[in-house]
């Protein structure tokens, strides 16, 4: 398959909307990219950690259950050595708020972007967790990518996002402030997306 056709098309409304949205977020967060030699600057306990939220899906079980329970998607992309990957983990989805919003209103799942042996299926198609990222365009870890219940991209945010930042964002996505023509600037505001 050439590369071109691998790429996940995105419309207009949800293109526009996606800059709209990442825009308007107060800080950039760091990332981690395969350039970096994050690699080496890991210590030996952190490279041994496992400390993983218990509520996460494996790829393919975490599309079924959204279009199932009518939910959206959130997939972190990781990478093993990604040391703001495990920033995320420890102090954004470990945060109280953050773990109960996700178990309650998303279906969360986790994909480690380098794994090339781990094969899934989007949009009728089979990739490897490495096709896949590139498909989304992910060049930084963690990259969070939040779909629809039907798998369909809502946009995408680079880099670790503490979760006093990370709340409004489910917030907007739960509240399915995309559909309408609400910013999220205006949404941060307002608090709700009416």
């Amino acid at each position: 398959m050439k590369e071109h056709e691998k790429q996940i098309p995105m419309n207009k409304f949800r293109a526009a909307l996606t800059l709209l949205f990442l825009g308007s977020l107060l800080m950039a967060g760091p990332a981690c990219s395969r350039d970096e030699t994050a690699r080496e600057q890991l210590s030996a306990s952190d490279r041994q950690q496992k400390d993983l939220p218990s509520k996460w899906l494996a790829f393919d079980d975490g599309l079924a259950k959204a279009r199932t329970e009518n939910k959206p998607i959130f997939v972190e992309f990781y990478a093993d050595w990604c040391i703001f990957c495990k920033k995320f983990q420890k102090e954004t989805i470990k945060d109280p708020k953050v773990a109960r919003m996700l178990s309650e209103n998303f279906v969360y799942v986790r994909l480690n972007g380098e794994n090339s042996e781990n094969r899934v299926r989007y949009n009728g198609k089979s990739f490897s967790n490495v096709e896949l990222s590139q498909a989304f365009g992910i060049s930084a870890y963690p990259s969070l990518v939040f779909l629809d219940s039907e798998s369909k991209p809502i946009t995408m945010l680079s880099g670790f996002v503490p979760p006093r930042e990370f709340m409004p964002v489910l917030d907007y996505i739960d509240q399915k402030c995309y559909e309408t023509q609400i910013s999220f600037r205006e949404f941060a505001k307002k608090g709700s997306c009416n």
